[in-house]
């Protein structure tokens, strides 16, 4: 047996100075990146650009915001309805809560079918509910997938949709409405 391993003594006194030093940096981190508030922390002007250049939070990088609309692909079934394509949301049990990441892709598979459309070939949305929305819905282009590892294949709507405000959340249904659609025949 070697010598036992040397122990390195730190009082309390230390520890609880080193975790009082990095709360305050913290919260005047925090403090410098959150909207203005009711908190005001001695020197907070003074120290704002510092903060700011040693450490700068993008939270957008993070997030997004939940108010952006989405393109979602709906695929026409042989009884004339339409069918949600969407491999999402991200954290559910068939995407192996987050694990699998082809609900991902999708995302870019659908700007890849988008890239040839023209601003022309969307129609607008008479109605605030899908079926609504997708009854007249014509095929006005013909399009090879090219992802590696196509989800979107058929007849088959992008439909750009807007989250419901949360202070309306009562009186509507869903909770996105359609906004436009362009339908088109993908091949895969």
């Amino acid at each position: 047996m070697g010598p036992a391993p040397r122990r390195v003594q730190v009082s309390r006194r230390s520890v609880l100075a080193v975790v009082l030093a990095w709360s305050v940096a913290v919260l005047y981190v925090a403090q410098v990146h959150v909207p203005k508030n009711v908190l005001s922390l001695p020197g907070q002007k003074q120290v704002r650009s510092t903060v700011a250049n040693v450490a700068p939070q993008g939270w957008a990088f993070f997030t997004k915001s939940p108010r952006d609309v989405e393109v979602l692909p709906y695929r026409r079934t042989t009884d004339g309805d339409w069918t949600s394509l969407a491999l999402t949301p991200h954290s559910s049990p068939r995407n192996a809560f987050g694990l699998d990441r082809a609900s991902r892709s999708q995302g870019i598979e659908i700007s890849l079918l988008l890239n040839p459309a023209e601003k022309r070939e969307w129609k607008e949305c008479e109605e605030n509910d899908l079926a609504g929305c997708l009854t007249d819905a014509r095929s006005s282009r013909k399009v090879k997938n090219p992802s590696p590892e196509p989800t979107v294949c058929g007849r088959v709507a992008l439909v750009q949709e807007k989250p419901v405000p949360w202070a309306w959340r009562d009186l509507v249904h869903g909770r996105t409405t359609p906004e436009r659609y362009l339908a088109m025949d993908v091949t895969c």
